[in-house]
């Protein structure tokens, strides 16, 4: 007796291809690639969780490419960035392109490239490759407050 075949679609540049698979077929085409979506009746499941479910004739199956958000720099490189807050700091990852946007829409931001004040302008035409840590602080306001009587 042959093993149990289910319809599944299968999101392609064309819309969608048909096919009878099996549900080994299915958990290995959702095992193929990493960020593989499958819905099983309309409703997302886990590549693991769609080995230990128990498939019924009226199962309906689309697998389809993971969709990724994001900007398109995803080669640009990051680099860890220190940002000072209450807590102490947090380290954020930012490419060269958000730390300037960062710092040029943070006018009360001083930031640190390897202990060196940059100015915020100065930022974009910088190398931070070779960069050990970069810091952005709020600035330090100094002088005399008037004592209130």
């Amino acid at each position: 007796m042959s093993e149990i075949t289910y319809q599944v679609k299968i999101a392609d540049a064309t819309g969608h291809t048909v096919a009878q698979m099996t549900k080994p077929e299915i958990v290995a085409k959702a095992n193929a690639s990493q960020g593989t979506w499958v819905f099983v009746n309309d409703r997302l499941v886990s590549a693991s969780e769609l080995a230990a479910m128990t498939f019924a004739d009226s199962d309906q199956f689309k697998v389809m490419p993971g969709l990724v958000g994001g900007d398109d720099n995803e080669d640009e490189p990051t680099y860890a960035v220190e940002i000072a807050d209450k807590t102490g700091h947090s380290v954020v990852e930012m490419t060269q392109g958000e730390l300037v946007e960062k710092a040029t829409a943070t006018n009360a931001a001083w930031v640190f490239v390897d202990n060196t004040m940059v100015a915020a302008t100065d930022l974009e035409a910088m190398d931070l490759s070779s960069a050990e840590k970069i810091r952005m602080v709020p600035q330090l306001v100094g002088g005399a407050q008037e004592a209130s009587c």
